[in-house]
């Protein structure tokens, strides 16, 4: 495994890191599918313990993955898989928290910093961890930016978080979370198909020491080789909502762009997988990248992109003319 320096934290994470989005399972939220259905807890067990084998040293998860049941599967996993590796502190834990739901199933944002910390004991009891190595605020945008900052300052005196950060692709909720110069990590969607962190995100991580973590490296499957314009999805999967009729066309010019990467991908003898990987990996402001998993072979397919050859100028300048559609 390769490693790569996590920000200013001092810490040095693998290239590949595990995002635990999908081991929560499939649930409703605001009635829609808002998870990931076919999903085995003992599957899930065996994916975090091979991760770990590989060198995998970060785990990115949330308190609203299936409602704490991501925390959960993840932690049973660890409680004899970090001995394995030498230890607690040979491993980083990241969880979020800023949603849950009410009574019926509708969507709640939790701003208020008692909740915060509340929340954050949650985690740790679902985790069976004394500690988070990262604590990140999960809602896209919010005005109550200071209530957050003070938990995370309260929960950091008392030892159960070590740093935090944010999850959102908002420039301005970045800066914001940065206003007291402590956010150690920004997590935002980077592909392919979403490079609008090249824009801002990216120049001001890097210039401010903060870690980059690029969530969907895949495009929730997008960019996985196998999905098509006519791939149809189970209804409890969240991705159902690609073929609504106010979605359709924009799956369908990514499918379109998707189409046209697969040739510069095969041409180096890439999948398309490594390819989006290696992309996203290219760029020196991104620290680690988070590709939800489900198999070994996904998982060991992901790896070997880190051993890869950077892109080229020239493939760059492909990958350029393919995203071009009038």
């Amino acid at each position: 495994m390769i490693y790569r320096p996590f920000g200013k934290t001092g810490w040095r994470v693998s290239q590949i890191g595990v995002g635990c989005w999908q081991f929560g399972g499939a649930i409703m939220l605001d009635g829609k599918p808002d998870g990931w259905p076919g999903v085995n807890d003992d599957d899930s067990i065996a994916v975090v313990r091979r991760a770990l084998e590989l060198g995998i040293n970060f785990f990115d998860t949330a308190d609203m993955y299936g409602w704490g049941h991501s925390e959960e599967v993840l932690g049973r996993a660890l409680k004899d898989g970090l001995t394995a590796v030498g230890g607690r502190d040979r491993v980083y834990i990241a969880s979020k928290v800023g949603f849950w739901h009410d009574e019926n199933g509708q969507r709640t944002l939790n701003e208020s910093r008692d909740y915060i910390i509340a929340a954050c004991e949650a985690s740790l009891r679902r985790l069976q961890l004394t500690h988070l190595d990262l604590y990140q605020c999960h809602l896209w945008r919010t005005e109550r930016w200071p209530e957050f900052l003070d938990a995370f300052e309260r929960l950091q005196k008392a030892g159960k978080i070590r740093q935090f950060g944010v999850s959102t692709n908002d420039f301005d909720m970045v800066q914001r979370f940065d206003e007291r110069q402590g956010l150690a990590a920004v997590q935002a969607n980077y592909n392919l198909l979403d490079h609008r962190a090249e824009t801002a995100l990216l120049p001001y991580c890097r210039a401010r020491g903060i870690a980059f973590i690029a969530r969907g490296p895949l495009a929730m499957g997008k960019l996985g080789g196998r999905m098509t314009a006519n791939t149809k999805f189970d209804a409890n999967d969240i991705r159902t909502k690609w073929l609504a009729p106010e979605s359709r066309e924009a799956f369908e010019r990514d499918m379109t762009i998707v189409d046209r990467l697969r040739p510069i991908a095969a041409k180096n003898g890439y999948t398309l997988a490594q390819f989006a990987l290696k992309y996203v990996l290219t760029h020196v402001a991104v620290s680690i990248t988070i590709a939800g998993t489900k198999t070994h072979t996904q998982l060991e397919d992901s790896v070997s992109s880190t051993f890869l050859p950077p892109l080229t100028t020239d493939e760059l300048a492909a990958i350029a003319a393919a995203r071009q559609i009038d």
